[in-house]
């Protein structure tokens, strides 16, 4: 049976790059519902949208209230069963839907691949990321990964959820017991880790299929030049990874005693 795929783009403000993001989406060798989910632009982000027709479905909400808002919009949006949430500044190869799901089976909770960092200005591959952390393409138990996953992170634009996981990782604010944030941080890395509380196994492409844009409007760029910025991006996500330590080991309480 056929696996249905869509892929969400939340958009701000980036209608010059956003074409690129899309025409990455249309052109996946495996066909794929395309969701574009504009909150609050107010560039001509709009127009870009038109000019794709009904080749994207299009969502506009004329107040932004913040990432994950939008990223939950697309997902609900969404009729197919996994879900990849691409990021308007950067863009996927090809192959990335098709071989994903070929590592995805019923006991797997999400895939990733890697991905590489080019530079905006150059175009050039300043790094990769994810390749080394299982030994090749394929099935593996989460144990075998469960250390990289946790203490880094695996970015939403290198990996294909299960649409429900998103929507349940998608919560907006603190988590119960969090003391620490910065815009929003957290549901992208939770996405990952709920998936691994759920299902046993995770699906990985030693390929660097996902392309990250690295430039001045990047959250994650702007952060690292500003140690404050970064010292609080690592307290919101140490909040989550001890959130997931907590829920796992009431998991195994709960297994206990059952």
């Amino acid at each position: 049976m056929t696996k249905r795929v869509s892929i969400v783009v939340p958009t701000f403000n980036r209608a010059d790059m956003l074409p690129k993001a899309i025409d990455s989406a249309l052109d996946q060798t495996v066909a794929c519902e395309v969701i574009v989910v504009d909150h609050g632009s107010t560039d001509h982000t709009p127009q870009v949208a038109a000019e794709y027709g009904d080749k994207i479905i299009y969502v506009r909400r004329e107040k932004d209230f913040g990432p994950h808002f939008c990223w939950l919009e697309g997902v609900l949006h969404a009729s197919g069963e996994f879900v990849h949430l691409q990021y308007d500044d950067d863009w996927i190869a090809p192959t990335f839907i098709e071989k994903c799901l070929a590592v995805l089976s019923y006991d797997v909770g999400f895939a990733f691949t890697g991905a590489e960092v080019v530079d905006n200005n150059t175009g050039k591959q300043m790094m990769t990321q994810f390749l080394g952390w299982l030994p090749d393409t394929g099935i593996f138990e989460n144990r075998l990964a469960e250390e990289n996953i946790v203490g880094s992170l695996i970015s939403p634009g290198a990996a294909l959820f299960r649409r429900q996981v998103l929507i349940d990782a998608l919560y907006q604010g603190r988590l119960p017991l969090q003391n620490s944030e910065y815009h929003g941080v957290g549901p992208d890395i939770f996405a990952s880790l709920l998936s691994m509380l759920r299902y046993p196994k995770v699906g990985f492409v030693k390929e660097p299929l996902a392309s990250f844009r690295a430039h001045d409007g990047s959250i994650t760029i702007d952060a690292l030049k500003d140690q404050k910025k970064a010292a609080n991006i690592t307290a919101a996500y140490n909040e989550v990874r001890h959130y997931y330590v907590e829920l796992k080991a009431m998991q195994a309480v709960r297994g206990a005693q059952a």
